[in-house]
């Protein structure tokens, strides 16, 4: 199981290989890895657990809850982690839920015995400290891209950016699991169902996606540009 996990660690989180694989065994010891189904809940939004989350396979939305409403602030894949932020700011983490969205792979470890480790070994200290901010990046673009970008823009880059992260080249096309409804799309661009649904049809047409409930493939020479 350990060497299973420095394997999920190695393939998952690049900057963690600075560590070495002593280091990074000695963390795997103290990791907990469970597979959670899609629509799992992997943390409840008022659960006092103070966990840090590592995302080995899947896809997580981050979230709140009101009611039987889920508000999604933003979705992470493979690679991220979520609940950091006492590590990272001083700060708990406002309160959230985090749902599988596809089959998920998480290892996660105590906050403070996350800490611990992260004084002993300042590159793990600093592995963290970059995944932080890298998925902040992210976040911030997002904000970015409502208020600069058009609606049409943003779900077109929406669809392009995720294809080109998670997704995998066939000839001319590259194609990535669709995990995502209009609903979905629409409440992570700030838009609404409709135009979701006027932006996929235009760009099917133009021959520039296809689009189905299983799979979104872009033509290739569209993924280029910001290479």
């Amino acid at each position: 199981m350990r060497l299973m996990k420095y394997w999920f660690l190695e393939d998952s989180f690049n900057m963690m290989k600075r560590m070495g694989m002593r280091d990074m065994m000695n963390l795997c010891e103290l990791l907990v890895m469970k597979t959670f189904k899609k629509g799992s809940e992997i943390h409840q939004q008022f659960e006092e657990d103070h966990l840090i989350y590592f995302i080995k396979k899947g896809h997580v939305k981050i979230g709140k809850k009101e009611g039987d409403e889920f508000t999604m602030k933003y979705v992470l894949g493979k690679g991220n982690i979520f609940g950091e932020s006492k590590i990272t700011s001083g700060e708990d983490d406002e309160p959230y839920s985090a749902i599988a969205m596809s089959e998920c792979i998480i290892c996660f470890i105590e906050v403070d015995r996350m800490e611990e480790l992260m004084l002993q070994y300042p590159k793990l200290h600093n592995s963290i400290l970059k995944l932080a901010g890298f998925k902040f990046k992210k976040i911030e673009r997002r904000l970015d891209d409502i208020i600069y970008k058009d609606a049409d823009t943003r779900i077109k880059d929406f669809l392009f950016d995720f294809v080109k992260e998670n997704g995998t080249s066939d000839n001319e096309w590259r194609a990535a699991k669709n995990i995502f409804s209009h609903s979905d799309i629409a409440k992570l661009t700030s838009t609404s169902r409709q135009t979701v649904n006027n932006v996929i049809s235009s760009l099917r047409k133009d021959g520039e996606i296809t689009y189905d409930r299983k799979e979104i493939r872009v033509f290739a020479e569209l993924l280029k540009d910001g290479d």
